[in-house]
């Protein structure tokens, strides 16, 4: 009788010894929540690019900067900003219990303004046009916020363009 009852315990026993390795690989999370923690950390790039480039910038104005140099800080200041909140709309949008992974460090920004403010513009356009390739079978509601995204990060190329020439 007890070599009966031990008989049915060690598989269970055994089982238990895996722990919630028996479970089996959890399944991948689905293409919207990818994609947000994608937009996450592409964000989080943007935000760490204009944190560089105001640096950048801070370090050539100097002691007294010229005109254009301050419309350039501010405007940067504002399209910085403008992302950070693209980046807190997103993370409120996910739900988790684990720190998201950082995105990549940006590439290093040329010093020059010319080449700076070419480099942002790049960026903008390229991020605008992910995040329109993207909206295709996303739920309304992320549809619509990625696509409000998108279409601010559209608008910041010509922002960038008349700031680098130095107008508001």
């Amino acid at each position: 009788m007890v070599l009966a009852a031990s008989a049915g315990v060690l598989p269970l026993a055994l089982t238990a010894c895996k722990g919630v390795q028996v479970l089996g690989t959890p399944p991948p999370p689905p293409a919207d929540i990818r994609l947000l923690r994608a937009a996450i950390a592409a964000e989080e790039q943007m935000v760490a690019r204009y944190a560089a480039a105001l640096h950048t910038l801070k370090i050539t104005v100097g002691t007294h900067p010229t005109y254009p140099q301050t419309v350039r800080v501010t405007g940067l200041t504002r399209v910085a900003r403008e992302h950070t909140e693209h980046l807190d709309e997103l993370k409120s949008r996910l739900i988790q219990n684990t720190p998201l992974p950082h995105g990549a460090a940006p590439a290093q920004l040329p010093t020059s303004t010319e080449d700076l403010f070419a480099a942002l513009e790049h960026a903008e356009q390229a991020a605008s046009d992910r995040l329109i390739g993207q909206l295709d079978g996303l739920p309304p509601s992320f549809a619509q916020l990625v696509a409000s995204i998108a279409a601010s990060e559209a608008t910041h190329v010509p922002y960038l363009r008349n700031l680098k020439a130095g107008r508001p």
